[in-house]
């Protein structure tokens, strides 16, 4: 870190007291402390599995990683290892840092939606006393993106501004008044050019579009990417017995986290950028940084702050970023620049506003015979995740449910709004919302229970979906049979009075990336761990992963603590330099516990290993006949023959004088080789359920959430009080979605709610009583069998309350966030349809079961036998989708149905018959228009 870094909570002076942190300072314990404990308490036999020899009960069946349990973390309620730092004010965050004769920047912003710069005058504000540096687009002209197949952002604008609030230039002056004067007197001529603001329109061709791809254009429209995957026979759909045709619209939704955009960059005495961030991703800001200021990347130093929330807000290499560090080298001086509110909206590259048509179709056994989608989703200006976005719209809606076929169109537009991104549950949050309510419609229609409808069409564990992810653990049945019992469904379900109703809501996703986005040549592994020991036997992790609130150093410092039976305040976790953290993918796709924590238990091992043989050595005994518990390593033969940690620890380090251990975690090999099928592939999934239950004032159009039931598949809690609180924290956001919160765009393309008194997200007064329940299937893949808990809770919430409302009221919407206007316009509509003179008088949905609800009692009766056998590994045969419409697992579907078709392009015959987003194939690129440029 800088030598010019001064960090003091609470104080305002510039001058360092004693070179460290003031307030609530924190005790630690004397140097020698880490061995020396006389007493070895005894192993916590109630976290050491019973298959090896403890009380934990493995209903999941064994994983490799139980015999290097010890009973010291994992599976205990644990407070994050950064909470005290939090609460007593000590943690550090990007505008807590001040750097010695730092400089305030602005950032000069567009007020047009899409114009030509035709000249940028500087001059004023440069001869403004107390201004010392000015850029410009014309400083940085160097492309960078977060996908390097999609680099269509600047530092400040080249040549053209692409939304409101795009950045122009730059200023850096003495204090924060001047620097606002100053951006306020550069002065910039505009070509004005038409704007998009419908993502309708942005399939269109137009005369000037947003970004120009050259030969990969798509015709002359606003398309950034489009999709087109089909998987299946969709022969017989026609004659399905029951089918839901759903129209849907989402609103864009922004992560509404705690602390702004912060950035210090600093150019020290060695020439080396040290550029002070709360990244969620600090090594892609690295490269972008590298690339934008033309510099090696030895020459740059990320150094992430803590992070005040993130929800995927903060995990693009961001312009403002690059304008800190121009100045900075331009002025000479560090340069400071914080967001206000408006600019962190500005910023956005929150959830994509979306108009998603589905389709679903069931035979008379109520299998799902068909899922048709077509996803049409406004990305903005830039491009940002978009590529992906464009693919998990689709792909992550294959699971958890056996498929007769499937057909996806997408397509991701630019238009002249602040740009989508990754949000929480990125790309999957509105297609699943859609699709169970869809599942609910159709139960509705067939005269079954919602729940037995998805227990009968489960995919089991250690099975394929229709588009060949590999679903390994698969804990959805237990979360369906939890929340149905604690909710009490079969006692509410269609049997409540007007106004008050129960839903149901499942969610699937991805526990990591199964491939890396930077890693050139694809080889590299996907996280990197060191640990190095010191000699009184602290630990110190170095890792790349960002901890953003979500409490994965805590995970990482758990597994290490772990397999070396240490207490968990000897071991450190250091993360936030790029300069001595391995390089690392970052805190998104839930990828950090996964991931990072296996990398950590790979290194972990070494540094057992390498302590066991020295034990092995000094007390002349096996190696595999020691035990690690509690600074001590004995002979479980005989306990009372041991020695010291300190011992072992000094021992093995005679040779080199340190112990110090790397580890690496690599995805096993998975997926299919047609086009876009690396996108939603990843080593683990996870599965989550919800119940939700709501009251509708039928006057008022108000709904309230009063209780939700949260069922979570995280394979295995490696701390229940942090899975507890991610499931929480993701009913939270997801109930805001639902609700309350949208961007609001005026007629004239203008947000008009850029700040947290008008962009409603719950307060603690909306939120319902949530009952969080954790499942734990112990995936193979997973550290000590843990999935990831950070974005999948979020995905049920929506759909449940939705469901919910409909079971209260007998009326679906599909246009989120339910407000209240629309609520009391659909109530309205209906009354008026029905000639209903009062709202109270509104008929509510009830059930009577056909013959077919027997049928799915008793193939879901047979499938969850099936599904412990497979989960226990004591069934071992391959099952792929398919199987459950006759399909024979260990030859391809392709090879055994002549209508089975994979297809990553539309027929000619197709193309006409897409759907809204299928539109975009109507278009042709450049190159095969005899386009050049």
């Amino acid at each position: 870190m800088s030598k010019d870094y001064v960090q003091q909570p609470g104080s305002n002076s510039d001058v360092r007291v004693d070179g460290k942190r003031v307030a609530g300072k924190l005790r630690f314990n004397p140097p020698g402390s880490g061995g020396s404990r006389p007493e070895m308490a005894e192993r916590d036999m109630e976290f050491i599995p019973e298959l090896q020899g403890g009380n934990e009960a493995q209903p999941a069946g064994a994983h490799s990683h139980d015999k290097y349990r010890t009973g010291t973390t994992v599976g205990k309620r644990t407070p994050l290892v950064d909470a005290k730092a939090k609460v007593t004010g000590q943690a550090w965050y990007g505008d807590d840092v001040r750097l010695a004769n730092e400089l305030i920047g602005r950032i000069v912003r567009s007020p047009h939606h899409h114009a030509r710069v035709k000249s940028i005058d500087t001059s004023k504000a440069e001869a403004l006393p107390g201004v010392i540096a000015v850029s410009t687009g014309a400083d940085a002209p160097n492309k960078f993106g977060v996908l390097p197949v999609t680099k269509d952002e600047h530092a400040m604008a080249v040549e053209k501004v692409r939304h409101v609030g795009d950045l122009v230039a730059c200023v850096a002056a003495i204090d924060e008044e001047t620097a606002r004067e100053a951006a306020s007197l550069i002065e910039v001529d505009y070509e004005v050019l038409e704007s998009v603001h419908d993502a309708k329109k942005g399939l269109q061709d137009v005369d000037d579009p947003i970004h120009w791809r050259g030969k990969y254009h798509i015709g002359s429209t606003n398309i950034q990417k489009r999709v087109f995957q089909e998987f299946g026979d969709r022969s017989n759909l026609e004659d399905s017995h029951a089918s839901y045709s759903g129209k849907w619209k989402f609103m864009g939704v922004n992560h509404g986290f705690t602390e702004p955009h912060a950035v210090v960059a600093h150019w020290d005495s060695n020439g080396r950028l040290q550029l002070y961030t709360p990244q969620q991703v600090p090594h892609y800001a690295h490269r972008a940084l590298a690339t934008v200021l033309e510099v090696p990347m030895h020459q740059v130093n990320v150094i992430r702050t803590f992070v005040g929330g993130g929800f995927g807000g903060k995990s693009d290499p961001f312009p403002h970023e690059m304008c800190a560090a121009i100045l900075a080298r331009k002025a000479g001086r560090p340069v400071r620049i914080t967001f206000d509110r408006e600019e962190v909206f500005w910023v956005n590259r929150g959830r994509h506003p979306s108009n998603i048509e589905i389709k679903m179709h069931a035979d008379d056994e109520g299998k799902i015979s068909g899922l048709d989608i077509d996803a049409l989703i406004d990305g903005g200006g830039f491009a940002s995740f978009g590529h992906v976005t464009s693919y998990y719209n689709g792909v992550l809606a294959t699971a958890p449910y056996e498929l007769g076929s499937f057909h996806y169109t997408g397509a991701r537009v630019w238009t002249n709004k602040p740009a989508s991104g990754a949000m929480r549950g990125h790309g999957a949050v509105n297609t699943r919302c859609a699709l169970e309510v869809g599942l609910d419609d159709m139960a509705e229609k067939m005269q079954v229970d919602p729940i037995d409808l998805r227990l009968a069409n489960l995919l089991p564990p250690h099975s394929k979906t229709i588009t060949g992810f590999r679903i390994t653990s698969n804990g959805m049945r237990q979360a369906l049979e939890r929340v149905r019992e604690g909710s009490n469904w079969d006692e509410k379900f269609r049997k409540m009075p007007l106004g008050k109703g129960i839903g149901i809501g499942c969610g699937f996703f991805i526990s990591g990336s199964g491939l890396p986005i930077h890693w050139d040549p694809n080889n590299f592994p996907h996280a990197t761990v060191h640990i190095q020991i010191d000699m009184d036997g602290g630990v110190t992790v170095h890792t790349g992963a960002a901890d953003i609130g979500q409490g994965s150093t805590t995970a990482v410092a758990q597994v290490v603590a772990e397999v070396l039976a240490l207490p968990l305040e000897l071991v450190h976790v250091r993360s936030h330099e790029s300069d001595t953290s391995p390089v690392d993918l970052g805190s998104y796709s839930s990828r950090v516990t996964f991931m990072n924590a296996n990398a950590a238990i790979s290194a972990a091992l070494d540094i057992r290993e390498k302590l066991l043989d020295a034990a092995s050595e000094i007390l002349s005994t096996p190696s595999e006949y020691l035990i690690l518990n509690d600074r001590r390593i004995y002979n479980k033969r005989d306990p009372a023959e041991g020695i010291s940690y300190l011992d072992a620890l000094h021992k093995s380090q005679e040779d080199k004088g340190a112990l110090i251990a790397s580890g690496a975690y690599r995805t096993p090999p998975m997926g299919g080789v047609h086009k876009g099928a690396a996108a939603g592939l990843a080593p683990a999934y996870s599965f989550s359920a919800y119940v939700a239950e709501v009251e509708v004032d039928v006057e008022m159009g108000l709904i309230k959430c009063t209780d939700v039931w949260a069922a979570h598949d995280c394979g295995k809690a490696l701390n229940p009080l942090a899975v507890e609180g991610q499931i929480i924290g993701s009913c939270h956001m997801g109930l805001g979605q639902v609700l309350s919160e949208q961007m609001v765009y005026g007629r004239t393309g203008h947000l008009q709610n850029p700040n947290l008194l008008e962009y409603k997200i719950p307060s603690v007064h909306e939120m319902p009583n949530v009952t969080p329940i954790i499942i734990e299937s112990c995936d193979p893949e997973g550290p000590f069998g843990a999935k990831e808990a950070g974005e999948g809770p979020l995905l049920p919430i929506l759909p449940a309350v939705v469901n919910a409302v409909y079971d209260a009221i007998g009326i679906r919407i599909n246009e989120l966030p339910l407000t209240p206007d629309k609520v009391w316009a659909a109530i309205a509509k209906k009354m008026k349809l029905e000639n209903i003179a009062d709202a109270n008088d509104l008929p509510t949905p009830r059930l009577d079961f056909s013959e077919l609800q027997e049928k799915l009692l008793q193939r879901s009766s047979e499938h969850a036998k099936r599904d412990v056998l497979r989960q226990r590994s004591e069934d071992t045969n391959p099952y792929i989708n398919g199987v459950l419409f006759g399909f024979d697992p260990n030859i391809p579907p392709e090879e055994q149905d002549g209508g089975w078709k994979i297809s990553v392009r539309p027929d000619s015959d197709q193309i006409e018959n897409l759907g809204l987003a299928g539109s975009a194939w109507t278009k042709v690129e450049q190159r095969h228009m005899g386009g050049e440029n």
